[in-house]
């Protein structure tokens, strides 16, 4: 007989063989029993947890003529084995590889032929959201009023993707991440039928692989199976996935704790060698700093750790992550930021001011100028007769030092002020995951003709905080923030179109932001630090073209305004 994979073998067969997911199957068994049966749901849930599964129970339930008291199939009735002989009246679609309109038309076209056999001809469309516009657009109409002989059945594992228009026309079910003292439950079981040996530790870790996911953990014990002919342990897990045991971290992070040099350059050597990703060993870092923070608290306040010093440790590591994303050698950066993480040094940034002194020469030395006599007329048509020396400090007082670019926009700080108090002042945590989600959507607009720029810059932005009315946007790069701002509108309204609401929008450098967090924090308590307000001005001012044209000349340093004004001739610098 050919073989069968784990996680088709023991696919549930039954509704009560289906692991955490109570709540929904309270929902279906409960319409199955009234007859409430909706005309089309929408399964949404990480992967692995029982969407696809459910989907084909709903289908074979429904039509099964012998419902057993725990709404599970007789499996001898007509219509059961017309299903188990694949019917051609439970169609599942695949969205994936069929997401054009064509094949939506197409089934337009059939779905109002009466089932063949069965009571209810069922569509499962998997993956949904991978349809195209054109394709939701022509479900639309059938979806929200179809033959009372048809059921829609869609999943999919990005609901975010799926228009409102579709949802709106489901019963949506929610599936969450199965547990994992649950799926170690259910390897065990499986691992006895098969006569697979296999440690606990082993278990364990396949189910901590899995994240929530059971066909996940099936179709990684399969794998170790075909591995280990022996006693399957939690070495072998590691060693074909490539990660890292506890212990091993363990050890590592004791050495960084230990300010060992010596001994965290030769185990990065090792994970290097071992071909590690650099982003997962971070990762099960902040997993163990984490543990180690909790235990700490857990255990009477436990002094074998500084837990200032895990906290630092943390923040240190989070930082790495971030570097990561954009760094050319990952090593490099993990050495160097742990080599100055254990060595208390520090990397100093230079301000924006300090590198304009160093780069301007003018503005840091005493320069004296002189204005030449000369019979030339100036624009006030009076004679220069003698000659002064000007120093910087007077030129200054005539001529305010201005930036070469013409000014764009004008930021009121004290409405900035506000927005950043609103938001924290009334700052959700569900709302900011709400705003998460459908910020994934950004990357529909990296083609369109309108918002294409804008949506290119926020992806270099990070949503900071969220409340219902303002939002926090951050980013690293401050060249991101000024092109942001020339094209607030816009953005605004791209903004409010993703997230689908209206916000008052401040973007903040990432340092800034770390000090309003910081500030935050210390104020916690106090109750009265917060308070909303309202906007009485306009955030952004921007200027046209033409009242840029005929605003005044601006200048890199002042020497070079003096020689506008005056005339090259004029002007001598010492």
């Amino acid at each position: 007989m050919e073989y069968q994979a784990l996680y088709r073998k023991y696919r549930p067969a039954k509704f009560s063989d289906v692991v955490d997911q109570e709540n929904i199957l309270k929902i279906i068994t409960n319409s199955i029993k009234e007859n409430k049966i909706s005309h089309a749901y929408l399964f949404s849930g990480p992967r692995g947890t029982g969407k696809t599964t459910i989907a084909k129970l709903v289908a074979k339930t429904v039509n099964c003529l012998n419902i057993q008291d725990d709404f599970s199939v007789c499996g001898k009735c007509e219509n059961c084995l017309d299903i188990e002989n694949n019917s051609s009246d439970i169609i599942e679609i695949d969205a994936a590889s069929n997401n054009g309109v064509d094949e939506i038309r197409e089934l337009k076209s059939k779905i109002n032929l009466v089932p063949n056999k069965l009571k209810y001809k069922v569509y499962i469309i998997d993956e949904v959201h991978m349809l195209s516009i054109s394709a939701f657009n022509a479900l639309l109409k059938t979806l929200e009023e179809p033959p009372s002989h048809v059921i829609f059945i869609l999943a999919t594992t990005e609901f975010y993707k799926v228009p409102t228009t579709i949802v709106s026309r489901c019963q949506c079910l929610n599936f969450t991440r199965i547990k994992l003292e649950n799926i170690e439950k259910r390897l065990k079981e499986i691992s006895s039928l098969e006569n697979i040996k296999i440690t606990d530790d082993a278990i364990h870790e396949i189910a901590l692989y899995a994240d929530g996911g059971m066909r996940d953990a099936l179709g990684m014990l399969d794998k170790l199976a075909s591995y280990s002919l022996e006693e399957i342990t939690a070495s072998d897990f590691l060693k074909i996935n490539g990660l890292i045991s506890k212990s091993d971290i363990d050890e590592f992070v004791n050495k960084i704790l230990n300010h060992d040099n010596i001994g965290v350059i030769e185990t990065l050597n090792k994970f290097s060698d071992l071909g590690y990703d650099f982003s997962k060993l971070i990762e099960k870092i902040l997993e163990e700093l984490r543990d180690l923070l909790v235990n700490h608290y857990k255990n009477s306040k436990d002094s074998t750790y500084n837990p200032d010093e895990l906290v630092s440790l943390i923040m240190c590591f989070n930082d790495t992550y971030n570097m990561l994303k954009e760094a050319a050698n990952r090593r490099i950066i993990v050495e160097v930021k742990l080599l100055s993480y254990m060595n208390n040094i520090e990397v100093n940034v230079p301000k924006k001011e300090e590198s304009e002194e160093k780069s301007n020469p003018f503005i840091t030395k005493e320069i004296s100028q002189e204005i030449k006599k000369s019979p030339q007329i100036l624009g006030n048509d009076k004679v220069v007769q003698e000659e002064k020396k000007v120093s910087t400090s007077n030129i200054e007082e005539s001529f305010p030092k201005t930036k070469v670019e013409n000014k764009k926009y004008e930021i009121n700080p004290s409405i900035k002020r506000i927005r950043i108090d609103n938001t924290f002042a009334m700052a959700s945590k569900i709302l900011k995951n709400i705003a998460l989600d459908k910020w994934k959507k950004l990357d529909d607009y990296l083609t369109d003709t309108k918002f294409n720029n804008v949506a290119g810059l926020l992806k270099d932005c990070e949503i900071g905080v969220v409340s219902d009315k303002n939002l926090i946007l951050v980013s690293k790069y401050a060249s991101v923030i000024d092109k942001l701002y020339m094209d607030f509108n816009i953005m605004s309204d791209l903004i409010n179109k993703l997230l689908e609401n209206e916000y008052n929008v401040v973007i903040l450098e990432d340092s800034e932001f770390k000090t309003e967090v910081k500030n935050y924090k210390l104020h916690l308590n106090d109750k009265d630090y917060y308070i909303v307000k309202n906007e009485s001005d306009t955030f952004i001012k921007t200027f046209s073209k033409e009242v840029e044209k005929n605003k005044e000349v601006c200048y890199s340093n002042l020497v070079q305004k003096a020689i506008d004004v005056f005339g090259e001739e004029y002007i001598e610098v010492e």
